[in-house]
């Protein structure tokens, strides 16, 4: 349950991500610098040593959102914590790399997620998305984008939050860091589930990264 924006430059970009949760969880730990046996990244921590964001010193960001609305094939039952799937692949330095630990890497357990690597090097940015069964990617273009997730509904938080992203486009600052910073902290419509910044009975925007 969360929003990402990835705002591209020619050869840099900017991350930003809002980890929505039950607010029973927590914010979790904040980002620390974390050493590797190939590399260095810094992300926060769930609290169960695991992570919904991070980026290395090769320039590698990795991001991971819920897939709510895809329906498995069979019935999953959660034996492992998405949250581990970050940590297990920051240490690539390299788009390759990267490929390299996937195709040995096992999400079996696991329940349905999305998976977005910015990779500035490639110019590219990557989705992988995971069903419980099977993995498949897409590759995305070099461009500004926005992805969203929600318990409730992927598809409504993507045409409500996505509206607002549309509309402050046009602002005079657009993909500045005060401007995502302002546009994560939003409640276009009033507060509630699907606005930006999120406001549930039970879930609320936890944390901004």
């Amino acid at each position: 349950m969360c929003t990402l924006t990835v705002v591209t430059g020619s050869d840099t970009y900017r991350m930003a991500m809002n980890r929505d949760e039950k607010i029973a969880r927590g914010a979790g730990v904040t980002p620390e610098m974390q050493e590797f046996d190939r590399t260095r990244a810094i992300y926060p921590n769930d609290g169960d040593g695991g992570t919904w964001i991070a980026a290395n010193e090769c320039g590698i960001a990795l991001a991971l959102l819920n897939w709510n609305d895809i329906a498995p094939p069979g019935k999953t039952v959660k034996t492992r914590s998405r949250g581990r799937v970050i940590p297990a692949l920051i240490d690539s330095r390299s788009l390759w790399d990267l490929h390299a630990v996937f195709s040995v890497s096992n999400f079996t357990g696991m329940l349905p997620f999305r998976l977005v690597g910015v990779f500035p090097s490639e110019r590219e940015i990557w989705e992988w998305r995971w069903d419980s069964t099977q993995l498949e990617f897409q590759v995305h273009e070099w461009k500004s984008r926005h992805w969203f997730s929600s318990s409730l509904s992927d598809k409504q938080a993507e045409s409500l939050r996505g509206a607002a992203c549309r509309a402050a486009q046009d602002e005079s600052d657009a993909g500045s860091v005060p401007w995502m910073r302002r546009l994560h902290a939003s409640h276009g419509g009033g507060p509630g589930p699907f606005s930006l910044c999120v406001h549930r009975e039970d879930v609320k925007t936890l944390s901004y990264s």
